[in-house]
């Protein structure tokens, strides 16, 4: 009797310790999505988004320009999804806006470089994708000089690319 007390405490304890662990890597996704959210936005740009989303082991990009240079006399729509990856694209009279996602077990490296764009100094993140045969990669502005920031986000999303990859394989 006593070591069913022992196991079933111990289990308890186990399972407990799980919960408390996967509260705090969504804790920590949505700490990451907001940093990097913040990291691009490019202050020479305030009519335009770029954003991401965390969620569970997909991560979504999202390019909004509400001063894109744009004319249209109807609103065009165009999207490609297979599985969880894909993407769609909006475009409007001065609207532009395109959306692409993934999951985090298509993805083969995370990169970074500086890079200038119109005379602003900034990184750029590279996620290399394989899926089938194909290899894509998406680049993300991150708007800093300060590599060391640039250098912990990469880490941050190697974690969750690791986790990821592990909790399907």
């Amino acid at each position: 009797m006593k070591k069913l007390v022992f196991i079933l405490a111990l289990v308890g304890s186990v399972s407990t310790g799980r919960v408390v662990l996967a509260q705090t890597t969504g804790t920590d996704m949505q700490a990451l999505q907001k940093r990097m959210n913040q990291l691009m936005r490019n202050p020479a740009k305030p009519k335009q988004d770029v954003r991401i989303s965390l969620t569970n082991c997909h991560l979504e990009q999202i390019i909004s320009d509400r001063d894109a240079d744009v004319k249209s006399s109807t609103p065009i729509s165009v999207s490609y999804n297979k599985g969880n990856a894909g993407w769609a694209a909006k475009v409007a009279d001065g609207m532009f806006e395109l959306k692409m996602g993934f999951d985090w077990d298509e993805v083969t490296a995370i990169t970074y470089q500086p890079t200038t764009d119109d005379g602003q100094k900034h990184y750029e993140l590279k996620i290399k994708r394989h899926k089938k045969d194909s290899d894509t990669s998406l680049e993300m502005p991150l708007y800093t000089t300060d590599e060391n920031a640039v250098r912990e986000v990469v880490r941050r999303l190697n974690a969750v690319r690791q986790n990821c990859t592990g909790a399907k394989g």
